[in-house]
This record gives structure tokens, C-alpha cells and sequence, in this order.
């Protein structure tokens, strides 16, 4: 038996005895994140938590390392606050040279990524213990819920809502765990991504109501 079997047969068992928390105490605690490359490929999207050093050529009171805060923005001389987060390092490198253009003849501006945020996702919503957890390889939606200790009984299991950034745009991947949970689906139980948001709504809420909530979470959440 398998171990996505495993935790299936568990939670099946749960809701049969009338219950549908699905809390795994003895489940073991999340593992490291996944090894990061020394250097990013040409597509890495730069996010909230990235380190990257600022060079500005023959500028050294504009050149300077700098972490890109929770809302994606890096504060820089001259230019102020400039939205990093969603960019690859040569779109920000071209979007920095034009804004430098205007203070300076030529400018030549070059991004090296100096450190990577760590590989995680959030679980958020009607689970037990709510917060970020490092992504392990292969991690799933059923993994991760298990690791924030299952569901609560006010949780939604029709509602839950994966959040998701591709490309620089979010977009939000709906799961129907009831159907996971019983097997009756398990194309639901979905790879996580790196900064990925599981958001388990409450019963009641309305779907405006819960993506209203992933957004103000997006907008708090140092992803």
C-alpha cells in the first residue's frame, strides 16, 4: 500500500465514524525544502523573499544588495520603490535601465540573484494549524492538509480553493475534497508549487467572499 492510499483509507475511515476532521497526529512533520540550484534558469520569476544585488555599472552609490519585501517591492536610489516581484532578473534589469535612464546617459544595470526565499506553501482557512510549511517533493493538496493537522468541523470541503502564480498573474484552482478524500476523484489531489496558498473556507462563505479572502492572505503572506 502505497502511502497516498494509506492516507486515503485513514481519512475515509474518519468520516465514517461521523467525523470529518482529518488530524493525523502521528503524521511526521514536514521535510526540508527541495535543494535549490546555485544559480536561477533565464524563466526563474523573482518573488517576495529573493536577495538580488543591484549593479548599477560606474554607479557605486546606486549599486546595492536588496531583499524583495512581502509585496514585492525593492526601494532603490533615485527611482524609489520599483515592483521586482513577478519579473525574471532581465525584465527587471530592462524596466531598471529605463528608469535610471532618466537621471543617467546610458545606463548599464545588471540583476544576480544572491539568494533564493525558500521553497514553501501556505494552508490557510479551516485547518488546525494554519501557517507555511516547506515544500517536499511531491508534496500534494492531501499532504498538505495533513500536515496542518486535517480540517476543522466549520471547514468546506467543496469550497477549498488552491491560489496559484504562473507567469506573474494568480489564478485560483478549485478543489473538491469530498470527492478527493472518498476516492472518487483523485485528479483533485494536486501537486503543489513552490508559493502555492490551500485556503480551506469556512461553510457559509460565498466564492466572492473566499477570494476576496486568498487576495488580502496574498497581500500579507511573505510568499
Amino acid at each position: 500500500m502505497n502511502r497516498g492510499i494509506a492516507i486515503l483509507s485513514g481519512l475515509l475511515l474518519l468520516i465514517s465514524f461521523g467525523g470529518i476532521s482529518m488530524a493525523a497526529p502521528t503524521a511526521p512533520p514536514p521535510g526540508p525544502p527541495a535543494p535549490l540550484p546555485s544559480a536561477p534558469p533565464d524563466n526563474y520569476i523573482l518573488g517576495a523573499g529573493d536577495q538580488i544585488e543591484v549593479n548599477v555599472f560606474g554607479e557605486p552609490d546606486l549599486s546595492r544588495t536588496v531583499t524583495i519585501k512581502p509585496d514585492g517591492i525593492v526601494a532603490l536610489p533615485l527611482i524609489a520603490q520599483v515592483k521586482a516581484s513577478g519579473k525574471t532578473a532581465a525584465q527587471l534589469e530592462a524596466e531598471l535601465t529605463k528608469l535610471y535612464g532618466r537621471y543617467l546617459r546610458a545606463p548599464s544595470v545588471s540583476i544576480i540573484v544572491r539568494q533564493f526565499r525558500m521553497h514553501r506553501v501556505y494552508v490557510m482557512g479551516e485547518v488546525t494549524k494554519p501557517g507555511r510549511y516547506d515544500i517536499t517533493d511531491d508534496m500534494n493538496v492531501l499532504d498538505a492538509v495533513t500536515a496542518a493537522g486535517g480540517v476543522t468541523d466549520k471547514a468546506n470541503l467543496d469550497a477549498v480553493q488552491l491560489s496559484r502564480v504562473e507567469n506573474g498573474k494568480s489564478k485560483a484552482i478549485p478543489i473538491k475534497m469530498s470527492q478527493l478524500v472518498q476516492g472518487k476523484d483523485p485528479a483533485q489531489n494536486v501537486k503543489l508549487q513552490n508559493g502555492d496558498l490551500l485556503y480551506v473556507p469556512r461553510r457559509g462563505m460565498n466564492i466572492l467572499e473566499i477570494l476576496q479572502s486568498i487576495l488580502s492572505l496574498r497581500g500579507i503572506l511573505p510568499f
